[in-house]
């Protein structure tokens, strides 16, 4: 099973982007490009999802989708 989960990525004024996962409390991060930012913050949420959620919030989490700019798909149950 997989989530579809939406970003907001912005490019700063030094050149680099930031992304943020709104769906995820402090899920942020930042790249050098946009790539490497989605890529970060792709990383960042399947950490924080496998340590801090149960099976349960998991299945939950897996059905809700919400739609902001861009959108990548991450396993959430094995």
């Amino acid at each position: 099973m997989s989530a579809r989960l939406s970003i907001i990525c912005s490019k700063q004024e030094n050149g680099s982007y930031f992304a943020i996962c709104p769906k995820i409390k402090g899920c942020f991060t930042q790249g050098d490009s946009y790539e490497q930012a989605v890529e970060n913050l792709k990383e960042l949420v399947e950490i924080t999802i496998k340590e801090d959620l149960t099976k349960e919030e998991l299945h939950e989490f897996a059905q809700s989708t919400v739609k902001i700019f861009s959108e990548f798909e991450i396993p959430v149950l094995s």
